[in-house]
């Protein structure tokens, strides 16, 4: 009923783990059952039903994935968070490509995983939502098949209803978008505020050129999750201060070919994955993963693109200030034809597109930039 805890299964074999995972979810009034795994780990689910997995990938017998593929099978709504030891990219890739919410690396810090819970109970509420505005939608369709001639004036009225559920499903989508942002930011700790940022710019220059609001919305989406693929590069190569080393640019670079690797499995933003997967692919074709040229860039990526390093040269990081507004500008210039498309660094530039009204709290909202 409303106001129970929402509840928490924990599996790990390590009684210390599950003690201390238990206690800081429980002082934060979740509801936790513990399990020390094993091979009768699958019958706990028979006699309780949990909102949320927190699993272990390591474990004798039955190991973490095998429990991830259980619940895709049997229990797809659950998100399913996963711990590891191991700061392996692949072991990432592996649990978000089989279904995993997210994963935590020992030892977990207790910020780390109320704030990691959280997201995943949210984004357990809008997948609900979600599922029960498709529903629905599903069955007034069957009843217009039936009843087209003697229902026409209803029919009107569930037009108006379906518009106004269009528009609450599409604030719920980018609520789910918002998530995965702040999940890509909280990884890569030298970023704070960029997609945020990057989401403001776009829709600024994107509103300019006056594009359809379909090309808008997806302009929107794609600019908080260019950098989705970040979630797979290992946090010492992505929080590293100085200059990578080849190896490490290398290992870096797959985020752009991961993120549209990540997209592309998931149907509805299926669009979205050569957007991303392109972001730093340049004007004169010089650029990765595929050497793309000009107008072989989508204009939606090559916007994304220019006002990504405008961001990332201009913002402030913690190992140094950002440059004045004006050298940005000028690097930009001297890129046009080059990384850019020449027409867009134009427009940017002469428009003063590139400006963040004060009032605007970039860093600390993520709130919808228009009512």
């Amino acid at each position: 009923m409303a106001g129970d805890p929402r509840s928490v299964l924990l599996i790990d074999d390590d009684e210390t783990i599950l003690k201390f995972l238990s206690i800081h979810l429980a002082s934060a009034g979740y509801k936790v059952a513990a399990s020390r795994g094993g091979k009768d780990v699958f019958s706990v689910f028979q006699q309780d039903v949990f909102e949320l997995v927190i699993c272990d990938i390591r474990m004798p017998e039955t190991d973490g994935i095998k429990v991830l593929e259980f619940m895709q099978d049997k229990f797809t709504a659950v998100p399913v968070i996963m711990l590891t030891g191991v700061q392996d990219a692949t072991i990432a890739v592996e649990i978000m490509k089989k279904g995993a919410f997210d994963y935590l690396i020992k030892p977990v810090l207790k910020e780390d995983l109320l704030r990691t819970v959280h997201k995943a109970m949210t984004h357990k509420d809008m997948m609900e939502r979600n599922r029960k505005l498709e529903e629905e939608n599903r069955q007034y369709r069957n009843v217009l098949e039936e009843r087209v001639e003697e229902r026409t004036q209803q029919l009107n009225k569930k037009n108006m209803e379906l518009k106004n559920a269009y528009a609450e499903l599409k604030s719920l989508n980018i609520q789910f978008a918002l998530v995965l942002a702040e999940t890509i930011e909280a990884k890569d700790q030298l970023t704070f505020g960029h997609c945020s940022r990057m989401r403001f710019l776009c829709l600024k220059v994107g509103e300019f050129l006056d594009l359809p609001q379909a090309e808008l919305d997806t302009l929107e989406f794609a600019s908080l999750m260019h950098d989705l693929g970040k979630v797979t590069v290992n946090e010492a190569v992505l929080n590293k201060k100085g200059k990578l080393t080849d190896e490490e640019y290398e290992h870096m670079k797959r985020h752009a070919s991961m993120g549209e690797r990540i997209l592309g499995r998931i149907t509805p933003l299926k669009p979205l994955a050569k957007i991303i997967g392109a972001h730093h692919e340049k004007f004169d074709g010089t650029g990765y993963p595929n050497g793309l040229k000009g107008e072989e860039i989508p204009l939606i990526t090559r916007i994304i693109s220019l006002v990504d390093t405008f961001d990332a040269m201009h913002a402030d990081r913690p190992y140094r200030k950002g440059l004045q507004t004006e050298i940005v500008l000028e690097e930009l210039r001297k890129e046009a034809g080059k990384q850019f498309d020449p027409w867009l660094v134009n427009i940017f530039i002469e428009n003063e597109l590139y400006k963040i009204d004060a009032e605007v709290d970039i860093g600390q909202s993520f709130m919808h930039l228009k009512e």
